[in-house]
């Protein structure tokens, strides 16, 4: 089933999987899950996730079966599978999960499953996310990680009474709270039988002025003294930063490989080849990461990839990329870049310079006066239509200034 891997995206689940008693999830013939924009292959995130807890000797034959939940043929394929020949584990014929492919080639294991395993990996904290990354969606409420983070603060340090008066949690979702605190993740408050939508909606409104560096989504979403910054005007994201108008003592100031810049600066112009730049805010450099999964076929069809951008000032200085790319003829390929504006630089010319490097400096083509925020694009296309392969992932790293 590798061809349905290949696009299989991050799924919300069916909301009753994050619901109380939600019920085993079948891989019978199903209507497309709704996708969540990062996917589940190998070496995403997500599949490192799913991986790392079908790995887990904690994540035994009921695991699977009652709190994923799977189909309990599903469950018991895998458990078979980890076993090795002898059927019983920590033996010397056990076997390890390496791939999400190795996943979905488990008898009874299918879209459904692979949907199963991703949200209960997510919710659990197993998959390393930005904090704008989607953690879940429970009792019809999504949160992000930095929403779960603020929202898993107030329910296990509040009593029963606060949470009442204070965030809008009913009288019994508030009892059942503190009964079963301390929270790790937010699975477990997501699926507490008397915590309803409304209390998660309420909870999650009360709680969403974020810190500095977290995610917002407009003006009065940030904690006091903090601005909601580079939330992109071309729709890619609902999310900008947190940031401090609060002026940072060395900003401009000079700084080399050798002179480092003021504790809470970044120096700029550097990864560009300059061998002197200058000091900006922490908050103005990022580094933006698509899991692409884009298969490169031997044909002359251009292909792209995207990656919104956020939070950062308004104008770029450096501009990096970097690829994991894996075909067989890859001096053939040529690359660009187009910025939220329409802007494109020639990132590589393959019949021309070769085999692209990992690393890119983006020293040519998009101007430094240009859009940043929003969604920039990654075009991949192979004239002579020779070789095959994939660019597995590619990493946007961006320094900004005020324009």
């Amino acid at each position: 089933m590798t061809s349905r891997l290949r696009r299989f995206l991050s799924f919300s689940s069916i909301p009753l999987l994050l619901s109380c008693g939600a019920a085993a999830v079948s891989d019978g013939s199903s209507p497309a899950l709704a996708s969540q924009g990062q996917e589940l292959a190998t070496g995403t995130p997500a599949g490192n996730g799913v991986v790392l807890f079908l790995n887990d000797y904690s994540t035994t034959l009921a695991v699977l079966d009652t709190q994923v939940p799977l189909n309990l043929l599903a469950a018991q394929s895998l458990m078979d599978w980890r076993e090795g020949p002898d059927g019983v584990l920590h033996t010397g014929d056990d076997r390890r999960f390496v791939s999400i492919e190795q996943v979905d080639a488990v008898p009874n294991v299918g879209p459904a499953a692979l949907a199963a395993l991703e949200t209960y990996a997510r919710g659990t904290g197993r998959v390393a996310l930005p904090v704008d990354g989607w953690v879940g969606t429970f009792q019809g409420v999504t949160f992000n990680v930095a929403e779960a983070r603020r929202a898993l603060a107030v329910v296990n340090a509040q009593s029963a009474s606060a949470l009442q008066a204070s965030y809008g949690v009913s009288a019994a979702a508030a009892n059942a709270i503190v009964s079963a605190r301390p929270f790790f993740h937010i699975l477990k408050l997501g699926r507490l039988p008397a915590v309803d939508g409304t209390s998660l909606q309420n909870l999650k409104t009360a709680t969403q002025q974020a810190a500095e560096g977290e995610p917002c989504t407009g003006a009065g979403t940030c904690q006091t003294g903090l601005w909601c910054n580079g939330i992109p005007n071309d729709a890619s994201s609902p999310y900008g930063r947190c940031i401090t108008t609060s002026p940072t003592p060395g900003d401009g100031e000079s700084c080399s490989l050798f002179v480092s810049c003021q504790t809470g600066l970044t120096c700029h112009g550097l990864a560009s080849g300059a061998t002197e730049g200058w000091c900006r805010p922490a908050w103005m450099e990022g580094e933006f990461t698509s899991y692409s999964d884009l298969t490169l076929q031997g044909n002359t069809t251009p292909q792209m990839s995207t990656q919104p951008v956020v939070g950062l000032a308004t104008v770029p200085e450096d501009i990096t990329v970097e690829l994991d790319l894996a075909h067989n003829n890859p001096s053939k390929l040529v690359l660009t870049l187009e910025d939220p504006g329409g802007e494109t630089a020639l990132l590589w010319d393959g019949p021309n310079e070769g085999t692209p490097p990992k690393r890119i400096p983006v020293t040519r083509g998009i101007p430094r006066d240009g859009t940043i925020n929003g969604l920039w694009k990654l075009h991949v296309v192979n004239p002579s239509g020779v070789g095959n392969g994939k660019l597995r992932e590619w990493t946007l790293k961006l320094n900004s200034r005020w324009d």
